[in-house]
């Protein structure tokens, strides 16, 4: 049986697409390669990769537009491999549901590191569309609208949360769009579905908090990524809450950020988990938390 992975190279340079072939086939890759979208998606389809580049200049499409269409069908990780190295193309190929930018020219060490890290993450699995209009986010507006505030002062920006490590489209629906489609993620047995706001480990259900739910589920979707005690207290609307019980004082925003830790420590309680040497919540020093 072949279990080596899978990656759908999809690049209208010939150039770039042996580079990425031998680069990929080292480390380890199964490599198919199409120079043109169509031709692209159909192997996506075929081939049902563990990871795709995507270059955005394409023959025959917009290579944002293919992006888009996978993610209709797939949730493998997209890793866009371009030209264009302004911070607009880089948001936008977030916004259509790429896991990570790497601008051109290649630099293999680099590639390998970043599909290495991609492969790190936890998965999207698939979920049932079960919401109706009626029901409630599933993320809470106070979650969604903070995640917005953070971004800059003034107006939130149309497109979106600007991540690099983005935190996944739950986050980064506009309301006049509706409600963002369910999502759910597992690591190392600890599943948490969006849908139902549920938690589990090990099949075992978690009684969590609102707030705690909601910052174990940025975690599990910023993956491997570090996200720090201020973007937490701001994506939680902390900073709000506390500011506006001690008269909007610089106190109450301090004092956000030690509720988080207290979050983060009931987090570890609940999942029986050992700051020294943890299996799900790591603190990283000077820096925020991430997934062990």
């Amino acid at each position: 049986m072949n279990d080596r992975r899978v990656v759908v190279v999809i690049d209208r340079d010939e150039e770039v697409r042996s580079l990425l072939r031998t680069t990929l086939g080292e480390a380890g890759f199964v490599v198919h390669c199409a120079a043109t979208g169509e031709a692209g998606l159909a192997l996506v389809r075929a081939k049902q990769p563990d990871t795709v580049t995507l270059d955005l200049v394409l023959p025959d499409m917009d290579g944002y537009e293919v992006l888009r269409r996978i993610r209709e069908f797939s949730h493998t990780y997209i890793l866009i491999i371009t030209a264009r190295s302004g911070l607009g193309a880089t948001l936008k190929g977030f916004d259509a549901g790429a896991d990570d930018y790497m601008v051109k020219p290649i630099r293999p060490r680099e590639l390998r590191a970043r599909v290495d890290g991609m492969l790190r993450r936890p998965r999207q699995l698939t979920v049932p569309p079960i919401v109706t209009p009626r029901q409630a986010p599933l993320v809470s507006p106070r979650l969604r609208a903070s995640a917005r505030a953070e971004i800059a002062p003034g107006p939130a920006p149309a497109h979106g949360l600007p991540v690099a490590r983005g935190l996944g489209v739950a986050l980064d629906v506009p309301a006049a769009q509706g409600l963002p489609a369910a999502q759910a993620f597992e690591h190392n047995g600890l599943a948490i579905n969006s849908a139902t706001r549920a938690a589990t480990l090990g099949g075992r259900a978690l009684q969590l908090t609102r707030t705690e739910f909601d910052l174990l589920y940025i975690l599990l979707q910023r993956g491997s990524g570090v996200v720090s005690k201020a973007e937490l207290v701001g994506l939680l609307g902390l900073a709000k809450r506390e500011a506006g019980t001690m008269g909007g004082s610089d106190a109450g925003v301090r004092d956000a950020g030690r509720i988080i830790e207290t979050h983060v420590g009931n987090l570890r309680r609940k999942l029986g988990d050992d700051a020294r040497q943890p299996r799900w919540l790591k603190t990283v020093r000077g820096a925020g938390y991430t997934l062990a």
